[in-house]
């Protein structure tokens, strides 16, 4: 593969993730990862496909919906893995009734395994909490404006 190509995979990896989110489709959502990856989310950090798909089915099971929509990725491929990150902006319902719209940012590590890529590792950093018109909490864009991730392990 050349980097276009890997650009291209990559993207539609991240869109695979995001479509399975919308459809709480977790069979699909965790075919997204490799089997040692780590998620870490708002404090919380779990390694190894079972564990992740469980704190998702667990985090998933506390909304009425949930419409992930995707921002800007920036890639930095090198042979078989790849870093970068991406924005996404999240507006859901709780099972309370409770609505929130959310902004945050994901630094990804990816691995590409038997030809396709995989999450390996993703870390999220919430940017923005609370209505949809912004008048909630802005967490702040720290390390935000770097182009490329570094890896987080």
């Amino acid at each position: 593969m050349n980097h276009i190509d890997d650009e291209l995979a990559l993207r539609r990896l991240s869109a695979r993730y995001i479509d399975a989110v919308n459809r709480r489709d977790g069979e699909d959502w965790i075919r997204c990862w490799s089997e040692d990856g780590r998620w870490s989310l708002l404090g919380n950090s779990v390694s190894g496909r079972g564990d992740i798909l469980g704190f998702w089915q667990q985090l998933m099971a506390g909304f009425d919906f949930v419409l992930m929509l995707p921002g800007s990725s920036l890639f930095d491929i090198n042979g078989e893995r790849a870093e970068g990150h991406c924005y996404l902006q999240e507006h859901s319902r709780d099972s309370n009734g409770q609505a929130a719209s959310i902004i945050g940012r994901y630094r990804d590590v990816y691995r590409r395994t038997d030809g396709q890529w995989l999450f390996e590792q993703r870390d999220y950093t919430l940017l923005y909490s609370g209505p949809a018109d912004l008048s909630g909490h802005y967490h702040g864009a720290a390390n935000a404006s770097s182009a490329s991730t570094g890896s987080q392990t």
